[in-house]
């Protein structure tokens, strides 16, 4: 019996991991995004109303979660590639599990180890505050990190929650895909 037991345990465990590892992808769902509205850590409201006829990306992320930290050196370079594009946006957003100030507090601080950037350097990631979670909500989305993907014509896309170990080409082929959709 113990044996059983033992392997039912390992078996649930594997299955687990796998899942998680996975993470949960909706993609193309065509369904049209929910209103939403969040501030910048600088205290700019974004509203998705001033969003809209652009391609959203929407990543959202905790201070304590690791997979989101190993996300932003990706997140970085997608970010350099198309902050001039006037027809792509992203937001980091800071779930709201936590505090405005812990949220502020990792966003001003200096990166420790990042790939392509020299340790020391100050994030330029265009941080927000999901105030009481309301955007996270109104996705569905119980689990840092998640990512939204939202077309020029306001339908979700792409709804993913855990890490996404080659990010920045996941963020790039969808954004580019979505560019060329009329």
């Amino acid at each position: 019996m113990r044996t059983n037991l033992l392997s039912c345990l390992f078996y649930f465990a594997l299955s687990t991991l796998i899942l998680a590892q996975r993470g949960h992808c909706q993609s193309d769902s065509m369904q049209m995004s929910p209103e939403f509205k969040f501030a910048t850590l600088a205290d700019q409201e974004v509203s998705s109303k001033d969003l809209k006829g652009k391609v959203i990306v929407l990543d959202f992320w905790s201070s304590d979660c690791n997979p989101c930290k190993k996300s932003m050196p990706q997140l970085e370079k997608f970010y350099q590639q198309y902050k001039n594009n006037p027809k792509v946006v992203l937001y980091c957003v800071n779930s709201g599990w936590e505090t405005l100030e812990k949220a502020k507090n990792f966003a001003s601080s200096k990166r420790s180890s990042f790939l392509f950037i020299p340790a020391g350097t100050p994030y330029d990631l265009p941080f927000a505050y999901d105030s009481g979670s309301a955007t996270m909500k109104a996705f569905n989305l119980e689990l840092n990190p998640s990512t939204v993907i939202i077309d020029s014509k306001f339908r979700v896309r792409v709804k993913h929650s855990a890490f996404i170990a080659d990010f920045y080409d996941f963020l790039t082929k969808h954004v580019e895909e979505y560019l060329a959709d009329k």
